[in-house]
This record gives C-alpha cells, sequence and structure tokens, in this order.
C-alpha cells in the first residue's frame, strides 16, 4: 500500500492527524490529533455523565429498567451548558477531521 494511501486511510477512518504522522508532518500530526483527542474527551466524559445518570435513576426506581424509556433519555436534548458544550465539541471534532483530510489532499498535491 502506498504511503498516500495509508495516510488517507489513518486520518479518515481512525483519527485526525495520524495520516500527517506517516506523511513525517510531525507538527501538523501533534496539533491535529492533541485537538481530536481533546474533543473526544469532552463528548465521551459527557456520555459517560449521562449514563450515569440514568443509571443511578434506574438504581433508584426512578425509571423503569425498560430499553425503550433507557434510549429516550439518553438521546434526550441536555439542557443549560452542556447542549452547547456537545454542539461545539461535534462540530468542531467533524471540522478538525475534515480540515485534516483537507491537508492530507493538499499535501499528496505537493
Amino acid at each position: 500500500m502506498k504511503k498516500l494511501s495509508k495516510a488517507v486511510l489513518l486520518t479518515a477512518f481512525v483519527l485526525p492527524g495520524l495520516g500527517h504522522y506517516v506523511l513525517k508532518r510531525h507538527v501538523s500530526a501533534a496539533i491535529l490529533i492533541s485537538i481530536s483527542l481533546v474533543l473526544s474527551y469532552v463528548l465521551i466524559t459527557t456520555a459517560i455523565k449521562r449514563a450515569l445518570v440514568i443509571s443511578d435513576k434506574i438504581l433508584k426506581g426512578e425509571i423503569q429498567p425498560d430499553l425503550m424509556e433507557i434510549a429516550r433519555l439518553a438521546s434526550g436534548s441536555t439542557t443549560g451548558d452542556g447542549a452547547n458544550l456537545v454542539g461545539y465539541a461535534t462540530t468542531a471534532l467533524i471540522a478538525v477531521w475534515a480540515l485534516a483530510l483537507l491537508d492530507i489532499y493538499r499535501v499528496s498535491r505537493q
């Protein structure tokens, strides 16, 4: 497999910045990977907090352990700053991923 193909696949399907690392663009790789990991951390910790709240409600008997009810609560909108944070983090992660793919394309044209 060509180095460029490997770089594009790693960037597209694994993590933004890994393709840059393969192409020995270490500064770009470090920046993209760092931003992606921070944004992923925000999204994952928010999801874990929501899951813990739901599990506490189940243990306290506030809600029934019904799959449809759990799915409804898990997909329900967050209120306050949490909703904004999740929206911003998701948008930023998608933008970083797209930027990384465009940059890999730009590097391949040189």
